[in-house]
């Protein structure tokens, strides 16, 4: 038996530890040990569990004790199951309802203190343990395996103690399909000279590694899954997710995570972190495991993976135990190990230091150590949760109950999102993404009069964008200096004048404006348990820059500087008083219900401003409708002529997607007819996630597609076959043109589109196609098209240009035909990009345009994030329209599509999508 290889016993239970596993009970011996079934221990070098494997077993276990309930949530994007693991005691178990109940009271923090001690009294705790979110991180599925195992049939104390005091949930695979994929990628290549080989698709089928980016906005279903679970089932205190880092540097993180982190959460959360995270560090280091790391490395502040938990006051821990390759062993090198341990991951050498007091000096690395180390964090985790099980459930009940009382002494009072807006429908889309992650939404029963107190995205009649933050412009603009000047110090005492003064302007401003908010509308509370997800959600963000050291380099998000979901999803949001806000109800879900569509005598119209009125537009080409673009007075519409077969496309239209149609619109004029272009998206072997997000959009508005491998694109003829091609980001040129080339790639997944490639899509473009490039993707065309265009920013340092992914303005020509149905100005998401500028020579393109252009003030670039050298980009333009021979090449200089996340920059990209009809343009 592997027992002791992966539990660590307290000493004092040491000696009877044994006897006591073999006197486990006949029902507990009838449990097949992952040996027995899978024929080799977890964690044995070149041999791995697979998904169908792992599902077998746990339903034998679970078949066999009574400590184990299996729930399927349902299929992943791939068809495989995705199951959550419950596992307690049978006392618990037959009582799982209520305790859930209690668990979501609490959470809740609305009730007194002496009312949540009883159930705190009466109910153990809740730990949520994920696993796997990361396919190629596989040691965690084995881990799962191996974990399941010892809480089914373990007798001791320390297991009775979890099982008694904790209900476990636990998922065994946060992607199911990934799993699978790399599982079988591995075996097709083991004991192979490619035994080593990068896998050259996504792991998952959208997203890849990008699937624990998707917990803000739940564009996956494994993530939608995930929220049900954690915020409207079990509603956990503690949670932990078991990742994998590179192969060098230390052997494992473990929390707490390195400063700066936020400071909106609860600061509870940070002593219990450091808390638990010190227990599992002991633990680790009593077990002889060396090279554990903690307090650097990961700095974790917003919405990166499924640690968003701490936002909703659940203590919230990340490992990261260094890989192997896949199941194979890994020799590390004493040099290899100082190379990953540079000082902006927080160790200032590979040695010892108070972060790492037992370095590991290198040697071989395997499979088995990361379920080792991963067995002992998990036990040690459960153990704590069981042992200090009423000091975390009365913790989330105090974190909760003091944010409430938080927001109602320092705000926000709440966020309203009216439903008299130009896209009310992305408006619903919003509040019902907000609602699946845990926030309290309401909807307004009555319609009310609110001063607001900031505008987040709020238009005057001269069509700019105001945008501000929890301050005024002027308190942002001397918060900003203060990062800039002072290199990261607090703003002085006249900077705290400038704002005061600000306020004082701010208040006197919002006196004079004044806004009626219709029922049905949509209203945030600040004063809710999760008011540190709504502000960092919602609110505007202005992050100050902090440097590593005194004169050393820019500390760097670990992902993103901002979220702002209305910003990114196009959505006026405005901040009032609390006590402004009349009656409302909690939603449980929001949607537009689209109004009845009348009879028309001539033709039905869809606002183009309206993001989901593309996709009906797409779906009425695709069922082979007449579609138009047209302009009337009030902006923009789809015009379709009237029959009786459209109007029952378009009912269908409006119930799916909540667009309105309208009947026989007046003053029509500049009516274009329309037809769907014929898509390829490049894709080769490059496995890239920008081109799985962009998939992903494309089918999620009705878009349809050809995926393009390397063949395609050398075989030419491509204008015969396509109208639009596009190439996603994270595809540098060397790797589009030559690809993998290295030995230890299999053959049959070598190479790139070649130089006949690049030949046929300048053809392709000569002939009259549409060659979009995103972001990155722009390297093709500026070396190899001889366009007089640069990027302005190339060879910039970190001290020239800090910006982590945050958002941007981006000021648009409305005339251009790529921006009908956007406003003036748009949030760009940089996640990286490009500021465009002309060299003034050279080029065989015709006109060059400007579609978009970073705002020409330098003061006005940052929307919401962060942002070092703002005078690098601003006035340089965004997005390009450049003729080129018959055709013409889009080049978009940031991701509108960015991770399924952008809604308010996808017409952007869904103009170049839908083209003229030239015969009716002869005509």
């Amino acid at each position: 038996m592997r027992e002791s290889r992966f539990y660590r016993a307290p000493l004092a239970l040491g000696l009877s530890l044994l006897g006591l596993i073999v006197a486990a009970p006949l029902w507990a011996q009838s449990i097949p040990t992952p040996e027995a079934h899978f024929g080799f221990p977890m964690g044995t070098d070149k041999e791995l569990a697979r998904w169908d494997g792992i599902l077998e077993y746990v339903t034998r276990v679970a078949d066999a004790s009574d400590r184990i309930v299996v729930d399927t949530a349902g299929p992943t994007t791939n068809g495989a199951d995705f199951i959550r693991i419950t596992i307690s005691s049978p006392k618990n178990l037959a009582r799982i309802r209520e305790i859930r109940a209690a668990s979501k009271q609490i959470a809740d923090g609305r009730i007194s203190r002496a009312e949540a001690q009883a159930l705190a009294d009466r109910i153990p705790a809740t730990a949520f343990i994920n696993h796997n979110i990361h396919s190629t991180e596989i040691g965690s599925s084995q881990t799962s395996v191996e974990l399941i195992y010892a809480l089914a049939t373990r007798t001791d104390d320390v297991t009775q103690a979890i099982l008694d005091n904790v209900v476990t949930e636990l998922i065994p695979s946060a992607n199911p399909d990934g799993q699978i994929l790399v599982t079988d990628w591995y075996y097709q290549n083991v004991e192979t000279e490619y035994e080593r080989a990068r896998m050259p698709w996504l792991y998952h089928h959208y997203a890849g590694h990008d699937n624990n980016r998707d917990f803000f906005q739940a564009n996956l279903v494994e993530t939608r899954y995930w929220m049900d679970a954690m915020y409207h089932e079990t509603y956990p205190q503690l949670y932990l997710d078991q990742h994998q880092m590179g192969t060098s540097g230390p052997r494992i993180f473990v929390p707490p995570y390195p400063d700066p982190m936020n400071p909106e959460v609860h600061p509870l959360q940070w002593q219990q972190l450091q808390f638990i995270g010190g227990g599992m560090v002991a633990d680790l280091q009593a077990a002889g495991k060396q090279g554990v790391v903690t307090g650097s490395m990961y700095r974790i502040w917003g919405q990166e993976g499924a640690l968003t938990g701490r936002y909703h006051n659940i203590v919230a821990l990340l490992t990261e135990t260094a890989s192997a390759r896949i199941a194979s062993p890994d020799t590390v090198e004493l040099s290899t190990l100082e190379r990953g341990a540079s000082p902006g991951r927080g160790l200032s050498e590979y040695g010892f230091q108070m972060a790492f007091v037992d370095p590991w000096m290198g040697g071989e690395w395997t499979l088995g150590d990361i379920v080792e180390y991963q067995m002992i964090s998990a036990i040690s985790f459960l153990e704590q949760s069981a042992r200090f099980r009423d000091h975390y459930i009365m913790g989330r009940w105090q974190m909760a109950s003091e944010t409430i009382e938080r927001a109602e002494t320092e705000g926000p009072g709440a966020y309203v999102f009216p439903i008299d807006q130009v896209d009310p429908v992305a408006t619903a889309e919003l509040a019902d993404r907000l609602i699946l992650q845990g926030v309290e939404v309401h909807r307004t029963t009555e319609s009310f009069s609110a001063v607001p107190q900031t505008d987040l995205w709020f238009q005057p009649e001269d069509g700019t964008m105001a945008v501000q933050g929890s301050n005024d412009d002027a308190a942002n603009e001397a918060e900003s200096d203060a990062g800039e000047n002072g290199e990261g110090q607090e703003s002085s005492d006249e900077d705290d004048e400038h704002a005061d003064e600000g306020d004082e302007q701010a208040d006197d401003k919002s006196d004079e404006i004044a806004r009626t908010i219709p029922a049905g509308s949509w209203v945030v509370f600040g004063a809710q348990p999760a008011r540190a997800a709504v502000l960092d959600l919602l609110e505007v963000q202005n992050r100050r820059l902090q440097r590593e050291w005194p004169g050393g380099p820019y500390v760097r998000s670990y992902d993103g500087a901002a979220y702002t979901m209305p910003l990114q999803m196009g959505v006026e949001a405005v901040r009032v008083s609390a006590e402004d806000v009349g009656g409302v109800e909690r939603a449980t879900a929001a949607r537009i219900v689209a109004p009845p569509i009348p009879e028309a005598q001539s033709w039905y119209a869809i606002d183009a401003r309206v993001t989901r009125a593309w996709q009906a537009a797409a779906r009425m080409l695709d069922a082979g409708h007449d579609v138009s673009k047209a302009d009337i007075d009030d902006g923009p519409i789809f015009l379709i002529p009237a029959s009786s077969s459209v109007r029952s496309a378009l009912l269908e239209a409006t119930r799916d997607l909540g667009v309105t149609v309208t009947t026989d619109p007046t003053g029509v004029r500049n009516a274009r007819p329309q037809l769907a272009s014929r898509i390829g998206v490049y894709q080769g072997w490059a496995a890239s996630m920008d081109e799985g997000w962009t998939r992903l959009v494309l089918e999620e508005f009705d878009y349809h597609y050809e995926t393009l491998m390397n063949e395609d694109v050398k075989e030419g003829d491509l204008r015969d076959r396509f109208d639009v091609v596009i190439i996603p980001s994270e595809i540098p040129l060397d790797r589009l043109i030559n690809g993998a080339t290295g030995d230890d790639t299999p053959p049959e997944y070598r190479g790139g589109i070649g130089e006949e490639g690049v030949e046929n899509l300048q053809a392709f473009v000569r002939e009259g196609g549409t060659l979009v490039t995103l972001d990155r993707a722009d390297e093709l065309v500026l070396e190899r098209f001889d366009i007089p265009v640069r990027n302005a920013l190339q060879g910039l340092g970190s001290d020239e240009l800090l910006l982590p992914s945050s958002l941007l303005r981006i000021e648009l020509d409305t005339e251009h035909p790529l921006t009908m149905g956007s406003p003036d100005e748009v949030a760009g998401k940089w996640a990286g990009g490009r500021a465009y500028e002309p060299t003034g020579f050279g080029g065989e393109s015709g006109e060059i345009r400007a579609v978009g252009n970073w705002a020409e003030d330098p003061e006005r670039v940052l929307m919401s994030g962060m942002l070092h050298g703002a005078e690098h980009l601003a006035g340089k333009s965004a997005i390009l329209d450049v003729e080129y021979g018959q055709g013409r090449i889009l080049m978009y200089g940031f991701r509108v599509q960015h991770r399924g996340q952008t809604h308010g920059t996808f017409k952007l990209l869904f103009n170049a999508l839908l083209r003229d009809d030239p015969q009716a343009a002869m005509q």
